[in-house]
């Protein structure tokens, strides 16, 4: 998988952070939110993987958007699901971690990959930037992983609906699910639901 790794700053790695862009961008995108979080986890690995697909010249997805129709895009991503849990379960592995030790978080189409992910496994945590939830099916009962949701409610790729169908449907299945809204903020992260975000991951 063509990444960039930000090594553990302690030098010995007991997390991973998984950070996924959003559709047409690359792994560069989320590395000032790495460095970051960097910073206040220095015990965990960051990880900004590639988009396993092009989309456009230099640009890349974790899967096809055709149309606004969300099950058309729940298909599509599991129909790459085996090779992006293919190279998550390389990483564990090789760090001789536990699921209970990975955190997701990305923006928009990475959002949503990020929300699948963490329920899917099981993980710490999830910080979804401005994404939604692409099958409420994949909840469990017994899915405990804590999960922030952000979003800009002036936001018109992903409306703020997208965030309280998520919450309602997460907590159906008494999943641990936070809140950040940021009042004036389109589709994008700003300081404001960035520092959110941090406060959550120093509480886990």
């Amino acid at each position: 998988m063509d990444e960039i790794v930000l090594a553990a700053r302690s030098g010995n790695v007991e997390k991973i952070v998984f950070l996924f862009h959003g559709y047409g961008a690359d792994k560069d995108d989320l590395l000032p939110i790495g460095e970051r979080i960097s910073d206040v986890l220095p015990e965990a690995e960051i990880r900004l993987p590639n988009g396993i697909e092009k989309c456009g010249e230099g640009r890349r997805q974790w899967f096809g958007l055709e149309g606004d129709d969300v099950r058309l895009w729940k298909l599509a991503f599991e129909k790459n699901c085996t090779r992006i849990t293919s190279y998550i379960d390389s990483v564990i592995n090789e760090k001789s971690l536990t699921n209970k030790n990975v955190i997701f978080s990305g923006f928009s189409q990475g959002a949503m990959l990020s929300l699948s992910l963490g329920l899917k496994y099981n993980a710490a945590a999830t910080i979804a930037f401005s994404g939604l939830l692409l099958d409420p099916e994949v909840c469990a009962d017994n899915c405990d992983t804590k999960i922030l949701l952000t979003h800009g409610e002036k936001d018109n790729v992903i409306p703020i609906t997208a965030l309280k169908l998520t919450e309602e449907a997460l907590k159906k299945y008494g999943i641990s699910v936070e809140i950040a809204i940021s009042p004036d903020l389109a589709h994008g992260i700003d300081s404001y639901l960035l520092n959110q975000a941090i406060d959550f991951l120093k509480r886990l």
